[in-house]
């Protein structure tokens, strides 16, 4: 009887022991850290440098004003096709004068008095200058009568036809000096011409419109000045090209620009169809620029030229000054053992992975190569088929215990 009453506090004892020791495990005991898991895999590797790239026609044609005046309304509109030497492309006539205040229509008004009296001076020595011609005229008259006769000698002869020749000239010289003041009272009478007055003689119609032809045949591009305006000389009035001949130019950073080579593969993107277009460089301009970011940070940038290399009907709805976004190959391997760019994090100036090994985590030093967006090319520290953790957090530490979370 006795020894039932104490074997039951002590069952009781040792339950009640059982259940505190459970619950202080479970309250002291660390839970897994889910992650997410990758895999270490040999394959392909492409390293590339990628950019915003911008179209434009190989040989653009910007034709400009050759000289100042009154741009009449362009016909044309994007798009439409011209001929080399026979579609107009614009017509400049001469710009009206500009209006005149007062004071300069006083000072002109004074310079055409001035220049009438001048011109009726000129016409006073026209008639003294006829008089002195007559006057020599018939004084050489007499003196060829006087020598045949014997009375003069010879040089008075000749000295009578050098006066006449002199009145002749001087005749000549007083026309021609009438002439001009007329025509400088014309000049400065011009100077009264006011916007609206412009009067052209009968025979001057078109006189003075200059006509602007294609110089190449193409598509119009762009039409800057369409509206009649008045231009200077040099004011581009419409770009001519050809469509069918575009490139593709992207401006790289001077150290970018430097590991690009000649024949580089470019993939294409986000052009606007529905897969990347290929293409090839041709060209790393040999001079840089500078360019400010939009961060206003100054920029030394490259211009990298890229042709297309897929056919035309590939890209056939491009036009002048699309955008794309160009991704230039700099170095590439058909076999490498690759790692999963998120995988890695710096331990120092040394990269490191976690590696998952069994249900923990376990840092592993490694050596990289080359690195894409995606991936990188892995040296030494892991093997194929190595699981590797992605994105670890702040939580994840060596000897941690982990659980790969399942695939959404």
């Amino acid at each position: 009887m006795n020894r039932k009453l104490v074997t039951g506090p002590r069952i009781l004892v040792l339950v009640i022991a059982i259940v505190l020791g459970v619950a202080l495990f479970v309250a002291t005991r660390t839970p897994a850290v889910e992650v997410e898991a990758g895999t270490v895999q040999r394959g392909p590797i492409t390293v590339t440098i990628d950019d915003l790239a911008e179209t434009r026609v190989r040989d653009l044609y910007t034709v400009s004003a050759p000289i100042s005046g009154e741009l009449l309304r362009v016909p044309l509109k994007p798009g439409a096709r011209v001929t080399a030497g026979v579609t107009l492309l614009a017509r400049i006539q001469p710009a009206e004068p500009g209006a005149l205040d007062v004071r300069t229509v006083a000072q002109t008004l004074a310079n055409v008095h001035a220049l009438e009296a001048q011109a009726a001076a000129s016409r006073a020595q026209v008639e003294d200058a006829l008089a002195a011609q007559h006057l020599a005229e018939r004084q050489l008259t007499r003196t060829v009568a006087l020598r045949d006769r014997g009375f003069v000698a010879q040089a008075a002869l000749d000295a009578a036809r050098a006066a006449r020749d002199r009145a002749h000239a001087a005749v000549h010289a007083a026309r021609e000096a009438e002439r001009s003041g007329r025509e400088s009272v014309l000049a400065a009478r011009a100077g009264l011409i006011a916007p609206g007055m412009t009067v052209r003689p009968p025979n001057a119609a078109g006189r003075g419109v200059v006509d602007v032809r294609s110089p190449v045949s193409g598509t119009v591009l762009t039409v800057p000045q369409e509206s009649m305006r008045v231009v200077v000389a040099g004011t581009p009035l419409v770009a001519v090209g050809d469509p069918a001949r575009l490139e593709l130019v992207t401006d790289l950073l001077s150290a970018d620009a430097v590991q690009v080579r000649p024949g580089a593969a470019v993939s294409i993107e986000d052009w606007g169809g529905d897969r990347p277009l290929e293409g090839r460089v041709r060209l790393v301009e040999p001079s840089g620029f500078l360019k400010i970011s939009a961060l206003g940070v100054e920029e030394q940038r490259v211009n990298v030229v890229i042709d297309f290399a897929a056919p035309r009907s590939a890209w056939a709805q491009l036009g002048h000054g699309f955008r794309a976004t160009a991704r230039i190959a700099i170095w590439s391997s058909a076999d490498a053992m690759l790692v999963p760019i998120s995988a890695l994090f710096r331990s120092g100036k040394a990269w490191q992975v976690f590696r998952i090994d069994g249900d923990a985590a376990r840092a592993v030093p490694v050596m990289i190569g080359r690195m894409n967006a995606d991936v990188a090319q892995l040296l030494s520290g892991l093997a194929p088929g190595d699981r590797v953790i992605l994105h670890p957090g702040d939580k994840v530490a060596d000897g941690v215990k982990v659980r790969v979370a399942a695939a959404s």
